[in-house]
């Protein structure tokens, strides 16, 4: 089995923190007790503050059944807490003090996590917080209203300093689109964060875990004993636990913001992190398990609702462009017209998707409309993206950083969709659309090209966080999953029509195949059934001119010449 040293790292530091093995750290937060056991119940593993529960030393634990240091009633708590593998809660009383047991199962290690039993909200006003959320939320006016509202309950519910919602872009750098903060902090809605903040690791965590509390950013992590678990020899993967301690980098990361205890909860749509509900505290704060549930649960609501707007928003704009398509086909059909019947009639394809420019290139022919580059540069542009990609579909809002020319052209095609047809795609028939540069500046939180600091020793999370604005160039609004959806059907439906004409023609071109091969025979008997008769007729006019000729008078004469020369 691999030692730690094999999968860590050889050093982490800001430089490949996306590497850190943040799931096997081998260390617990402060405030709860974790045991390990085997498929025998065995104790294998524990936290180094086990004294918090049995006030005895860790050598008198290991190795131990938990049949022998667990009272009747509370084990049969704990097998119900890990009999489905799945997390469940029980609560549990040992030696005189209440715990909440938060059990599951993992590659053959089963975990029991204790922490402080701490009052729960009542079910009642569970019930009636939910019912207020979903109103609220079904009220709002837009995704950005829900996301308001979203933070606003969770800051009432849940008594945190800040708490925001945070978007990922398609490049994973968050940006607060939503929060709610005491009077006396600054607010830090519509900052922009690099994706070093979040990296890959903790957004699969994220991704599967669905919330994560840190109670005390200044506690010491509690050590795993031993470091290696004696089942599979290997650090024990805490990907789904509550209390697994945070990375260092994090930690040092949130001491510079100045916070104390954080609660993060995922948003996730359609299987995807679309971003975080990020609650601040600028003191220590421990949330129970239930309450930590509740967020999740409420993010969850959140994340059905905006899944359900984005939908009917979609499919509005999906139907609008079907009608759109058909126009077009209609169009096009009048006089097997491509270029007419997609750029010069009342419908173009102008109207396909919200872009302010379109090419169609086909056989050779290039046909403009709106705002677009030259056809010089078009010719360029598609030639660099045939070459560059593997399907038929290509989309970009910042096309000068994947071809550095185009930064000439940037004012009315900073984005660029591009669909080939036709089964050649070196011959380059495409449909093309252009967005404009959108100019916008952009407010980091501290200095995105800085995310690290060198003190001379090492390197460490970034100390400042002042506001720091960027004027971005070069670069559109994005194509929208419905618009590319839009442009690949009528790609399709082109295409469809294509292949139609192609067979009527080919059909056509062996009737008149057959037509001429018919003709042909027609033609061979003709010449084969007059060639006889008419050599005859020869052969006795020649006989008569030559025997009778002088005994016929003038017409007769003429006569016998003619038929000769016929």
């Amino acid at each position: 089995m691999s030692s730690p040293s094999q999968l860590y790292p050889k050093k982490v530091d800001l430089t490949n923190c996306d590497k850190e093995p943040i799931h096997i750290l081998g260390k617990i937060q402060a405030h709860g007790v974790l045991m390990v056991c085997d498929s025998a119940k065995a104790v294998t593993q524990h936290s180094d503050n086990i004294d918090m529960i049995f006030g005895e030393s860790h050598k008198d634990i290991l190795g131990r059944s938990i049949w022998e240091l667990f009272k009747a009633d509370a084990m049969e708590k704990i097998e119900l807490s890990i009999a489905k593998g799945k997390a469940k809660s029980v609560e549990v009383k040992v030696n005189d003090k209440e715990w909440l047991l938060i059990g599951h199962e993992n590659k053959g290690h089963y975990l029991l996590e204790f922490e402080p039993l701490d009052e729960a909200a009542s079910a009642l006003d569970q019930q009636q917080n939910l019912s207020t959320v979903v109103s609220e939320l079904s009220e709002a006016e837009d995704g950005y209203a829900m996301c308001r509202a979203t933070a606003r309950l969770i800051k009432d519910f849940m008594g945190y300093d800040r708490v925001m919602v945070y978007r990922f872009d398609a490049d994973w750098n968050g940006t607060v689109v939503a929060e709610e903060r005491e009077d006396h902090l600054e607010s830090w809605l519509g900052l922009h964060y690099p994706s070093t903040d979040i990296p890959q690791q903790a957004r699969k965590l994220f991704l599967s875990q669905g919330e994560r509390i840190i109670v005390d950013v200044n506690a010491m992590p509690v050590p795993i004993l031993p470091q290696l678990s004696p089942i599979d020899n290997a650090p024990l993967d805490l990907s789904n636990s509550e209390l697994r301690a945070a990375s260092p980098i994090h930690i040092e990361y949130l001491k510079n913001m100045g916070v104390g205890g954080t609660l993060t909860a995922a948003i996730v749509t359609n299987g995807t992190l679309w971003g975080l509900i990020a609650c601040h505290h600028y003191s220590p704060k421990f949330l129970n398990y239930h309450k930590r549930l509740y967020v999740k649960f409420l993010s969850q609501v959140f994340a059905a609702q905006l899944v359900l707007r984005q939908s009917n928003t979609t499919l509005q704009k999906i139907n609008k462009s079907s009608d759109v398509r058909s126009k077009l086909i209609e169009q096009v059909s009048h006089n097997w017209d491509l270029h007419g019947g997609l750029m010069d009639d009342e419908v173009t394809i102008l109207d396909v998707c919200d872009a302010s420019g379109a090419a169609l290139i086909l056989e050779n022919k290039i046909s403009l409309i709106g705002k677009t580059p030259s056809r010089e540069e078009i010719q360029s542009l598609i030639a660099h993206v045939r070459n560059n990609i593997e399907g038929d579909v290509f989309h970009t809002s910042e096309i000068a950083r994947k071809l550095p020319e185009a930064s000439s052209y940037k004012e009315m095609a900073s984005g660029v969709m591009a669909i080939f047809m036709g089964i050649d795609k070196k011959r380059g028939d495409a449909l093309i659309w252009f967005k404009p540069e959108v100019l916008q500046t952009v407010t980091w939180a501290g200095n995105p090209d800085k995310p690290i600091e060198d003190n001379g020793e090492r390197l460490s999370p970034r100390k400042s966080f002042e506001k720091w604005s960027v004027e971005q160039a070069g670069k559109s609004m994005p194509w929208e999953d419905h618009e590319v959806a839009a442009a690949a059907a009528l790609k399709k439906s082109i295409s469809d029509i294509i292949i139609e004409k192609y067979e009527e023609v080919r059909e056509l071109n062996n009737k008149l195949k057959n037509a001429y091969a018919e003709l042909e025979t027609f033609s061979y008997s003709i010449s084969h059934d007059l060639r006889a008769p008419l050599r005859g007729i020869d052969g006795f006019a020649q006989i008569i001119k030559e025997d009778y000729f002088e005994s016929l008078d003038t017409y007769g004469k003429n006569a016998i010449e003619t038929i000769i020369k016929s």
